[in-house]
Parts: structure tokens; sequence; C-alpha cells
């Protein structure tokens, strides 16, 4: 089987993931930036599952960040999982952090996407998965960076979905709270989602299994499926 890209797969939902998907057959691409240690203890783990794996170090930070992944191998898969989520408001954020949040969020996944089409050495067709927040669907007082770069990513996903095919679908996976972050309390947890309609978050289970069904669905593309109990029901309409 062809490559799965996922960015940010070094740990949490990034490492989840690769690992289903070289438990369904696929080869992994683990893209990281700090966490060095973490990822290759990681390729270890999935070289012992008989599959093949490369470790890609990049700072989506930087600005040169023109070429990406040196495309020698066929990449039929990408998750762009890589993401920085820092607090600011519009009364506060700056050039530092909105430049910062928006070539993380948006432009490296944009034009990681656009240089696998355009590199593209197989004739099959390539599965693009952003994933997103449920932040997209409203107006928040915080984390104003964050909302942008990922609203902007969310309309890359719909837009890329049209100008890409037939050579490529592009779909999205919008995240409520998943996992707690260390300095979080399981009661804190558990309160972020406890007012969304189901009372419920999605679990990285159900991030793999919804990777899955996109992938083994030929006809969806442009869509955006919601993991996140319903809260995206009660806030802004999201055309």
């Amino acid at each position: 089987m062809s490559y799965a890209l996922i960015t940010g797969s070094a740990k949490r939902i990034g490492k989840n993931v690769a690992i289903f998907l070289a438990k369904e057959g696929w080869d992994i691409i683990l893209h990281y930036n700090n966490s060095e240690s973490e990822a290759i203890q990681l390729q270890k783990h999935i070289i012992s599952l008989e599959k093949r794996c490369i470790l890609y170090k990049n700072d989506f930070s930087e600005d040169n960040n023109s070429k990406f992944f040196a495309q020698e191998v066929s990449i039929e898969l990408i998750i762009n999982n890589a993401s920085i989520f820092e607090m600011d408001s519009l009364c506060g954020f700056n050039n530092e952090t909105l430049m910062k949040a928006l070539k993380i969020n948006f432009i490296a996944p944009s034009l990681l996407a656009k240089t696998t089409i355009d590199l593209n050495i197989s004739e099959n067709q390539i599965n693009i998965i952003n994933i997103l927040d449920s932040i997209i669907y409203k107006l928040p007082k915080k984390f104003t960076s964050y909302y942008f770069s990922k609203r902007m990513l969310a309309d890359f996903t719909r837009l890329s979905a049209k100008i890409y095919a037939p050579k490529a679908r592009v779909n999205g996976i919008s995240l409520g709270q998943i996992m707690k972050n260390s300095k979080q309390s399981e009661e804190n947890f558990k309160k972020t989602f406890s007012n969304n309609p189901l009372g419920y978050s999605g679990t990285v289970e159900e991030i793999c299994n919804t990777i899955n069904f996109i992938v083994n669905n030929k006809s969806i593309t442009g869509q955006i499926i919601s993991l996140d109990g319903g809260a995206h029901l009660d806030n802004v309409n999201y055309p």
C-alpha cells in the first residue's frame, strides 16, 4: 500500500492515527517538529507492525516552506493534523500571533496538499483530510488567531475539493475537545462538553473510524464531519 502522511504525528491524536493507519495496512510518514524522541519511538513501533515508516521533520512556522516532503514515494493519504492552539483576542492579537497560527494551521496544510498533488508519482487519487475544530462554527471572544486560521482551512477544504477533483478528494473532520491537556483536571475536561446536546464529545477511536469511512467511500468530497457531540448546532451556521 502507498504512504499515509500524518502531520503532527509524534504525540496525542496524530500518534494514535498513525498507529491505526499502520494497522490498516498503510506505510507511514511521521511528521514532527520538536518531538524527535517520541517520533523515533513511534517509528520503531510502526516498523514492529511490519510497515515502512519514514520520519519527516519540518517546522511549519518557518517562512521557507516552499519545499515539503521530498516526494520519492507515493503518498495517497494526507492527514493534516499539526496545529497550534494559543489564546489571544481581537483586543490583544498582533502580527506575530496571527501569522504563526496562519502558517501552521492554514498555510502549511494547504501548500502541503497542493505540493503533493502536483508531484504525485502515482495515478491513484489522493485523499486529503484536514483536522478542524468546532470553533469554526462560533464567534469566539478568545483564541482569535486560531479561529481565523481554522476557518480558512475549512474554506480551503471545500474549495480545493472542487478544484482538485478528480485528482484528489478533500474532506475535513471538525473536533470538539477530544483529549484533556496535561494541566487540565478530569472534572474540568468533562465540563467543557457537558453542555453539548449529547453531553459528550468525540474520541480518538471515532476520529480513526471517521478517517476510515472517508477513505473507503469514494463519492465523499468537500464534506466536514463534526465529532463534537452536537456542539456546532447551537452556534453560527457555517454555509
